[in-house]
């Protein structure tokens, strides 16, 4: 197992005890939208980071 993967096992795990708490207090479709709006956020800033490099490379 690389380091890359350990950490993306870590991050799982710990979204997975996040949204098992969130369950339990009855607030996951608010998880559920924070964890999409972060994933857009950071969706979006890749995007914007490969059209850099694209442009660059030209």
């Amino acid at each position: 197992m690389s380091l890359f993967q350990a950490i993306a096992l870590a991050v799982a795990a710990y979204l997975l005890l996040l949204a098992r708490s969130a369950w339990r207090q009855g607030e996951l479709p608010q998880f559920l939208w924070s964890l999409a709006l972060v994933t857009a956020l950071l969706g979006a800033v890749a995007a914007v980071v490969a059209a850099a490099i694209a442009i660059d490379r030209m």
